[in-house]
């Protein structure tokens, strides 16, 4: 007895690859080929069938409406997809209540095992209804995925481009738009079909369908377009399009829509209305978050040119106090050295006709012309500092600070002192910008010891959280109160009178630029009475 196949495909060569498996398979088979959806519900209408095969899908023609046909028909019939994707579609998905078997082309000498195994098995009762349950379980599924792209969209041609997609996998739709509201027009603004539409097209609120469902903020099925009022026949009758449904994006306040459209009559479930509003309200959040993000971004970027801008405006400023600090510490060098050079005339030419106070004052003039000088030379070193290129060398701290500790030692002789300087501290850096760190730091604490009948000082190394190596110079001097620690980096600014301990405020202000410059950073410890730490950081590199 031979089997009776109908078998929807609209490939030849695949039909005939059919006939040709079964026979080699030794199944007597009268198979009825049909290659478009009317000719298959035709057919289904018109005689029984044992098996039907069908194709994943066709243009014009979905597996899910093969699928429902064919239940709906001929009910308990075996149903087996035959697909040519290795990826299953949404149809190869279901799972009885529906398709009986699934079977890839590419194995086609399985069929004939296949066609007898669906034979065998007991016939399929389930209805409708059981059906529509299964595919909307799937449906669902898939929106699940899809709600997860779009919280990944960032721009909202890729919102676009996943909903237009989305909106055909979840229905089986010919064809997709994705509408937005311009005021009172709608605007198509993307589209993916079978066929062209309307993409990049505007027309009135009051003159689509688009608009009609934004108007009423609610979704609107058409089964048959030209039989329906609400849609201007003239706008359709150059495209594919018989049946649609059309869901507002946002039905609160409507900002766009998505529309499912199909080339054959189609009546859409409540189930299908459903995936679609929901993909609709999902396109609406992804729409705000994307303006969210948009807006974010913009503010982001406007506050970063902003931070730009002052730094720039900032660094600009800087360099040109500096090169004012340079220029006019280099100009008063000109009168301080008028001034010292006629009291030294005064000293020489009228020392016979001074008294003892005149000369007071004129020592008193040179003290302060000396300390005139010094304070120029500071502020000279200052502005050198911050403009002079940095010639980037290893630099053995640990040398540099013995020779120090030497040249001090042997201008007072007579002081008991004890250093401890570790050894092999070496980075990368100017080395001269670096002595000058040395020398203010250990200048500083061999000063401040002086008053100590033992003084000890310590050049060390530790190590900070992260790895990063933190260089001090430690004294059992005088100490300071460390609520003041900051001042002590500002120029000329000192915590101890002259009285106490001469100076003019501008080494640790000058250490903390070249730490700074080379992308480190100085900073101070103390107690009054207690002495004092330094500790700087100088980074393994640097620009």
């Amino acid at each position: 007895m031979k089997l009776k196949i109908l078998h929807l495909e609209d490939n030849a060569d695949d039909v005939e690859l059919v006939r040709h498996s079964l026979g080699r398979q030794g199944l007597e088979c009268d198979i009825h080929a049909v290659s478009t959806g009317p000719d298959y519900v035709s057919a289904l209408e018109r005689k029984q069938f044992d098996v039907i095969l069908s194709d994943s899908g066709l243009p014009g023609y979905d597996g899910r409406a093969a699928l429902a046909a064919a239940h709906e028909r001929c009910p308990g019939v075996p149903f087996i997809v035959l697909s040519g994707s290795a990826q299953p579609s949404p149809i190869e998905k279901v799972s009885p209540p529906g398709v009986a078997a699934r079977l890839a082309k590419s194995e086609m000498k399985q069929l004939g095992a296949v066609i007898q195994h669906a034979l065998q098995k007991p016939a399929l009762h389930s209805d409708t209804d059981e059906i529509r349950s299964a595919e909307h379980t799937l449906g669902m599924k898939h929106l699940v995925s899809v709600v997860q792209r779009l919280s990944l969209a960032r721009n909202l041609e890729t919102v676009m481009a996943i909903v237009r997609r989305a909106v055909r996998d979840l229905t089986g739709a010919d064809g997709a738009t994705f509408v937005l509201r311009e005021g009172e027009h709608c605007y198509y603004a993307d589209e993916d079909a079978i066929g062209p539409l309307w993409k990049g097209r505007r027309f009135p609120l009051s003159a689509c369908i688009s608009g009609w469902a934004m108007l009423h903020r609610q979704a609107v099925a058409i089964d048959d377009i030209y039989a329906d009022e609400r849609i201007p026949h003239d706008a359709y009758r150059t495209t594919f399009v018989k049946s649609l449904v059309m869901t507002p994006i946002r039905s609160a306040a409507p900002i766009g829509a998505v529309g499912a459209y199909w080339a054959q009559n189609h009546h859409a479930s409540p189930e299908e209305i459903e995936l679609l509003q929901a993909l609709a309200d999902s396109t609406s959040i992804a729409i705000e978050a994307v303006d969210l993000f948009t807006n974010l971004e913009r503010r982001v970027t406007e506050r970063t040119e902003e931070l730009d801008r002052n730094a720039a405006q900032l660094e600009m400023a800087n360099r040109e106090l500096e090169a004012f600090s340079y220029s006019v510490a280099h100009d008063l060098r000109s009168p301080l050295i008028a001034i010292d050079g006629f009291r030294s005339l005064l000293l020489e030419s009228c020392a016979q006709t001074f008294d003892e106070e005149s000369r007071e004052y004129l020592a008193r003039i040179g003290t302060s012309v000396t300390r005139m000088h010094r304070l120029i030379e500071d502020l000279l070193s200052l502005s050198k500092v911050s403009l002079c290129p940095i010639n980037r060398a290893p630099v053995d701290l640990s040398s540099i600070a013995r020779e120090i500790m030497w040249n001090l030692r042997e201008r007072t002789p007579e002081r008991l002192m004890e250093f401890v300087i570790a050894d092999d501290l070496v980075v990368e850096g100017d080395p001269d910008l670096l002595r000058i760190v040395m020398e203010n730091l250990l200048a500083n604490a061999w000063k401040y010891t002086s008053r100590r009948k033992s003084a000890q000082i310590e050049f060390g190394v530790s190590t900070l959280p992260g790895g990063k190596r933190r260089f001090f110079v430690q004294d059992n001097g005088a100490g300071f109160d460390s609520r003041f620690a900051e001042k002590l980096f500002r120029p000329f600014s000192r915590l101890h009178t002259q009285a106490e301990f001469p100076g003019t405020g501008i080494g640790l202000a000058l250490s903390q630029r070249v730490v700074n410059r080379h992308g480190g950073k100085l900073w101070a410890e103390s107690k009054v009475d207690c002495g004092a730490t330094f500790s700087f950081t100088v980074p393994a590199q640097f620009k």
